[in-house]
């Protein structure tokens, strides 16, 4: 195609021919419109997987939606950002580009158990998003609109990982027939909403004997915040919890508190339990209070896992102890949304304390001779840094300085919580932590911290977070 002499370096830096750039892609309105819809996929993305990290019992998934929706966050940001540099302003990316669009996730915000959340998350809403991404990347210029490339190229990549957790864990909780029956109906009413929005572009023939299914979403959605788990995380309402007093006994040999230090680790799901409910019930913020919130509660998830792998290492069976919600069931039921960002603030902040917080709990794993538990407590640290930082660009303009917000902190924590004190009643409180040390270490427990608190206290309870 040129006549330019060529001496053999690829030209314009390696991203096209001159064919492939001087073939005009989308203009500038239409690549705006097209990313006006993506984001609001992504932000209502954001807004399912939050819904339904506290109704969905499996562990796995718990934690596969805390990934997903900080994966969400970004992308939504990635695309604000883009627009914002198309001659348009982002005010109006948080209204539904269109009825239709709406209509379809608000139908995907109704489903009913696991099988169907995963349905419509993994078999319609990702794939038709995935599909729109890779023909948007191969129908824009690649030269002209290099900034949107590198968006979409980032996106598709991390939705083909998404998507290949997801059809994987379909499969594994679909097995009965009723519950594969479940999947393709859901997976058909999903798909006849998409449809008659025009698919994620908006852009598709909608079939003119297209009849939709009767809606689900008739009524206002209301996100249910009440932790639940299945199986494996045993009597969740037994609360007799030692694992924050034995790493602090000075009494106690450095293998058990370190062993108590993967076990807080472990339990740290319910912080992502917490938050989830904090994020679905706060709106109007900026998205970028969203993403902030998405990564640390990411964080947190990533936290859990850190002692789901010691534990996995240790060949532990962590089934057979209980691993129970109080900390969030009582926040999410007994305080506001923001009440509990307060409590949340707090903890990060008091973990900050250089000679009982982070610190601490990375040299006792050091004192451990424990290297993988060390490499946790590091990361662990260093996110917690990080944390506090994002409770303090949040709450201040909110609540107040710093220390306005901590004395907030305490009066919210010693007020009397009502389902604390009734799920504690449904089940016996039974200290379990002897018999955790005896099947790890092989020995007979070296501490007797916590040992006579049947049920926490409130403001105990507030700090096990």
């Amino acid at each position: 195609m040129s006549n330019i002499p060529s001496i053999g370096i690829p030209p314009l830096a390696g991203l096209a021919t001159y064919e492939e750039a001087a073939r005009p892609g989308y203009g500038v309105d239409e690549n705006v419109e097209l990313m006006r819809r993506y984001n609001y996929v992504e932000t209502r993305l954001y807004q399912l997987s939050a819904a339904f990290i506290n109704p969905t019992p499996e562990w796995e998934v718990k934690g596969a939606l805390s990934l997903h929706l900080y994966l969400d966050s970004e992308h939504g940001l990635a695309f604000r950002k883009r627009v914002a540099e198309l001659r348009r302003p982002p005010l109006y990316l948080d209204q539904a580009p269109d009825e239709k669009l709406e209509a379809f996730l608000d139908e995907a915000l109704r489903s009913r158990d696991t099988v169907e959340l995963l349905t419509g998350l993994f078999v319609v809403i990702r794939p038709a998003l995935l599909a729109a991404y890779e023909r948007h990347l191969a129908e824009t210029n690649p030269l002209f609109d290099h900034p949107t490339c590198r968006i979409l190229k980032a996106a598709i990549a991390e939705e083909r990982q998404m998507i290949a957790w997801g059809v994987a864990a379909l499969a594994a909780v679909a097995v009965t027939a009723a519950q594969l029956e479940a999947s393709s109906e859901c997976a058909a009413h999903l798909s006849a909403y998409l449809a008659a929005a025009g698919g994620v572009r908006g852009t598709e023939s909608v079939p003119a004997d297209l009849e939709l299914p009767a809606r689900r979403a008739v009524d206002a959605f209301v996100p249910d915040i009440d932790p639940k788990r299945d199986w494996r995380s045993g009597e969740i309402y037994n609360f007799h919890y030692r694992a924050n007093d034995v790493y602090l006994d000075d009494s106690a040999d450095w293998d058990e508190r370190t062993l108590s230090l993967m076990f807080k680790r472990f339990h740290e799901m319910d912080v992502p339990e917490l938050m989830a409910g904090i994020v679905v019930q706060t709106q109007g913020k900026p998205w970028e209070y969203y993403v902030d919130m998405g990564r640390q509660l990411w964080d947190e998830a990533r936290h859990s896992m850190m002692g789901e792998v010691w534990f996995a290492r240790a060949d532990i069976d962590w089934s057979k102890y209980p691993n129970h919600v109080g900390w969030s069931m009582h926040l999410n039921l007994d305080r506001t949304p923001l009440e509990r960002h307060i409590i949340l603030y707090y903890i990060e902040q008091s973990l900050m304390d250089g000679k009982t917080g982070k610190r601490l709990e990375w040299r006792i794993a050091q004192e451990s001779h424990d290297d993988l538990a060390t490499y946790f407590q590091d990361y662990d640290w260093a996110d917690e840094v990080l944390h506090a930082q994002i409770g303090r660009r949040w709450l201040k303009p909110a609540v107040g300085d710093v220390k306005t917000v901590l004395e907030q902190a305490r009066d919210i924590a010693g007020r009397y919580s009502s389902s604390f004190d009734a799920r504690g009643k449904l089940t016996d409180q039974v200290d379990w932590w002897p018999r955790f040390v005896r099947d790890v270490l092989g020995r007979e427990s070296t501490s007797t911290a916590g040992a006579n608190n049947p049920i926490i206290p409130v403001f105990k309870a507030v700090a096990s977070g």
